[in-house]
């Protein structure tokens, strides 16, 4: 008496149906369709004494893994909980026998220092050839050649992805019909390096072109022309006033072109991502990364070990003093060019 007993019909359509919950406190019956109720049991249980959830179902012992429930093959219950962990992130990047490979190789690579090296050598040998007054057309190849600086960093370097990218590429089949080979310029790690190493020279040798160009307008001919009477070569001149001067001017900038390289994470993720990658390692790396973009896959990207937010900002604050060092080092030499200059 005071219930209605329902139809079938009625029953499979009544959207609150499931929702009725009847019995005991930690023995809740849920009806779960018009002909079938069951009781409701949490599916992972937590054992004090192992640290660990356990599921009702599986059996699957999930233990307690700096702030996440992992099983044996590495699946993770969400969402984590806090726990502090201390310095063992920078203990793992610093003695981890599994990361020591793949960091070591990373930090070995790093192209900043020899990229900085070929593309101001290239800026500035173009800016001492056109800086003669005798050169002809100089202003138009001067101009034509600073062309690369104006185009937007992206687009440059998804044109150069595509003219090396096999098998369509225009310098790839270029290649092939001149030589009969082109060189695999993304599964080989050589080759990788060489491309990424291309590709940030014609990125950045306008940009020494034009800072050079301008620092050797503020010599003296005076200087070259007292070398000359003493009976100086154009190289001794060019080693002994010329680059010294320069680099008094230049050299906050090339420790600032350092740095920039140091963390150039658009050129080797648009490029090729890192790759190719590295065989063997346990969390997701690229012969081509270099260390931010390895901290990026570690932070936002799902490798085999998943992400890592915490490792990933541990590897940034190790960058950040290497960089610091770096570039402390640098500019004490600016400091011994400066001394130099005095003396030419």
């Amino acid at each position: 008496e005071g219930y209605k007993r329902l139809n079938a019909i009625v029953a499979a359509t009544d959207k609150n149906l499931p929702q009725v919950l009847f019995g005991e406190a930690g023995r809740t019956i849920q009806i779960r369709s018009p002909s079938e109720a069951s009781e409701l049991l949490p599916l992972y249980v937590y054992d004090p004494d192992l640290d660990a959830m356990i599921s009702q179902e599986t059996g699957v012992v999930y233990r307690n893994l700096r702030g996440t429930f992992t099983s044996p093959v590495g699946e993770i219950l969400r969402p984590g909980f806090m726990q502090t962990v201390g310095a063992s992130n920078f203990k793992e990047f610093f003695t981890s026998p599994a990361l020591r490979g793949p960091l070591v190789r990373i930090v070995a690579w790093n192209f900043a220092f020899f990229s900085l090296l070929l593309n101001f050598a290239l800026g500035l040998a173009i800016a001492v050839l056109y800086n003669d007054r005798s050169f002809p057309l100089k202003k138009l190849i001067r101009s034509l050649l600073i062309v690369p600086y104006t185009v937007p960093a992206l687009i440059t370097i998804l044109i150069w992805r595509g003219m090396l990218y096999p098998p369509l590429g225009v310098i790839y089949r270029s290649l092939e019909a001149l030589i009969g080979w082109a060189p695999p310029w993304f599964t080989d790690p050589g080759w990788a390096k060489i491309a990424i190493l291309i590709v940030n020279l014609w990125l950045s040798y306008p940009y020494f072109l034009l800072i050079c160009s301008g620092a050797l307008q503020s010599i003296p001919e005076d200087y070259y022309h007292a070398a000359q009477v003493d009976g100086a070569s154009p190289w001794q001149q060019f080693w002994n006033i010329t680059l010294p001067l320069l680099l008094v001017a230049v050299g906050p900038l090339l420790v600032a072109s350092f740095t920039f390289n140091f963390n150039n994470f658009n050129l080797i993720y648009i490029f090729n991502l890192g790759g190719p990658p590295m065989s063997g390692t346990p969390t997701p790396a690229g012969h081509t990364d270099i260390l931010i973009s390895y901290v990026y896959n570690l932070a936002f990207t799902a490798g085999r070990g998943g992400v890592n937010y915490g490792f990933a900002a541990a590897i940034t604050i190790v960058i950040f003093f290497i960089v610091g060092a770096i570039t402390l080092f640098q500019f004490r030499y600016t400091r011994m060019w400066e001394e130099v200059s005095e003396n030419v």
